[in-house]
């Protein structure tokens, strides 16, 4: 498919299939908050360009007469858990923001409901042909389901996004936590070095080995604008991960008055110049590596990219099964700020089509593998 398909007509209500992102997406992307009520709400500065560049992405366009009422972006591609390759979509970019559906039962219980969970309801009732089967994204008059996987993460608190994934007949196959590394004082990095280009074939070996007991893992975010940095320890790569450079506008961690001690405690010239909710600025993480046994050259590395970069803060997405995640909360030390705002849980919710129960099952038991380039 490309350009622009017309899914369906319901009056003054249209459905569309596009390749790219309409300007109307990316205006609504620009001016919303996400996260939850009661939760951590932010804003991704940093993520426009991203939606701008996307590549193999379909997204699902809500209309009435004209203007957007919400949408879902599906990315397309291959990941892989072990030896086996899938086809697999992840959902992004849903957004609901205008009411929707109209009720011919009582008006009053009309306006208790909020203009996003109308806006929810209907996205749920157009895009099961979608859910049913992913395939009908790229040729919506197939027959058949070929072999694949939907996936999503989804906030705990996030019930709406919960019940939406639940009634497209998705289940939860794994808990992740996000949380922030930090160092407010520069770390020494002369051991830290850029992964040189020649050297990437060599490191997606190391990658692939270590990675082999996840399920959804890709390299397509990985070695991207000469940011993938590696330690050695004779000559020979002991530690390895990926940084972007990221920026959030905050709005709330959910707590009114841990908001307030944060806002006092950043008019201090030492820890305003690291943290301000107005520009959070911060390096995602992902592609992380580390040779059995050299957990501790990790977090140096990590230290080191930071102080490298100039940077004070650094966000993980992680599933808690992953040897990843276990060797940060082994070593126990994740910096003040993580003091202060902990952690925030998130469920992977996945749909597979077209699977034997086993071979499932196999793919449900490993832990994840998140791109932080997705979720940022």
């Amino acid at each position: 498919m490309s350009g622009v398909r017309t899914v369906m007509q319901q009056g003054s209500i249209s459905m569309t299939l596009e390749r790219e992102p309409p300007p109307e997406l990316i205006g609504h992307i620009e001016n919303t908050y996400l996260g939850t009520p009661g939760g951590l709400q932010y804003h991704h500065t940093s993520g426009i360009e991203k939606l701008r560049n996307i590549k193999n992405c379909y997204f699902v366009l809500l209309r009435r007469s004209g203007k957007m009422l919400g949408s879902i972006g599906y990315v397309l591609r291959d990941t892989r858990a072990g030896d086996n390759t899938y086809r697999s979509w992840l959902i992004r970019y849903m957004s609901a923001k205008a009411p929707l559906r109209t009720d011919r039962t009582s008006k009053k219980k009309i306006k208790k409901r909020s203009i996003a969970e109308r806006s929810a309801s209907m996205l749920k009732d157009v895009t099961h042909i979608f859910h049913n089967n992913p395939e009908r994204l790229v040729d919506f008059d197939i027959s058949h389901i070929p072999k694949a996987i939907i996936y999503a993460i989804v906030e705990k608190e996030n019930e709406r996004s919960r019940n939406f994934a639940e009634i497209g007949g998705f289940s939860k196959i794994g808990q992740l936590e996000s949380f922030i590394f930090s160092c407010l004082r520069k770390r020494d990095h002369h051991k830290v070095e850029r992964l040189k280009a020649r050297e990437i074939p060599k490191m997606k070996q190391l990658l692939d080995t270590f990675y082999h007991g996840h399920a959804f893992y890709f390299t397509e975010n990985l070695f991207l604008n000469d940011q993938y940095f590696v330690i050695r320890k004779d000559g020979e790569i002991v530690a390895g991960l990926q940084a972007n450079p990221e920026s959030w506008e905050v709005r709330t961690v959910g707590n009114k008055f841990l908001d307030r001690i944060i806002r006092v405690l950043t008019r201090i010239p030492f820890i305003g110049k690291r943290f301000r909710y107005e520009e959070m600025r911060f390096l995602g993480v992902e592609g992380i590596y580390f040779r059995e046994g050299d957990e501790k050259s990790l977090y140096h590395l990590l230290e080191g990219v930071l102080g490298l970069m100039d940077q004070y803060l650094a966000l993980m997405i992680l599933d808690v099964r992953s040897p990843e995640y276990n060797a940060f909360r082994k070593m126990k030390k994740l910096g003040p700020v993580n003091f202060f705002l902990g952690s925030f849980n998130a469920d992977i919710y996945a749909k597979f089509f077209s699977f034997p129960e086993e071979e499932k099952q196999e793919v449900c038991s490993r832990p994840a593998y998140i791109s932080i380039y997705d979720n940022t």
